[in-house]
């Protein structure tokens, strides 16, 4: 099964993917514009997929807020000095044994707010809520990636 939704630059595919006997599950944002209107509703995309596929709500909440924040500081910080706002890719999968796999990955240049001392939780924040969190960054980018073993079902 494959569905593709577009709506202008970017795109969102959900599909159910099969490999050695292991039951997953995909939703996949390509190209997203990097702005907070969009981040708002890829996060309650992802809460009613995650509802979809069966996740206990209380691991969603956590999927779901540590997702946003990684999309938030994409917006806020990637594409800060660009001229346009650039584009996210956003990738969850959700194994049925209960694993969900979480990308975000923009292609910008992160600006730092180290002056600011209510600033920068937003890493912290992500590594609590996750059982696994990385950030990396090079000259093409930052990917976040979070996982959350053991997730329960409703």
């Amino acid at each position: 099964m494959m569905a593709t939704l577009s709506g202008g630059d970017d795109s969102r595919s959900d599909s159910s993917i099969s490999t050695a006997g292991t039951r997953m599950k995909e939703l996949v944002f390509t190209g997203e514009p990097a702005d907070a209107d969009r981040a708002s509703a890829i996060r309650r995309e992802l809460g009613e997929w995650l509802d979809s596929v069966g996740v206990d709500p209380d691991r969603a909440y956590d999927v779901v807020l540590a997702t946003y924040e990684a999309i938030a500081n994409s917006v806020e910080h990637a594409y800060r000095d660009h001229a346009d706002r650039g584009t996210l890719d956003i990738r969850v999968l959700w194994a049925a044994e209960g694993r969900i796999d979480v990308k975000v990955v923009d292609r910008g240049d992160w600006a730092s707010h180290n002056s600011d001392p209510n600033r920068g939780r937003g890493v912290p924040l992500m590594r609590a809520l996750a059982d696994s969190a990385a950030v990396t960054s090079d000259q093409n980018g930052t990917t976040v990636h979070m996982i959350w073993d053991a997730v329960g079902t409703t």
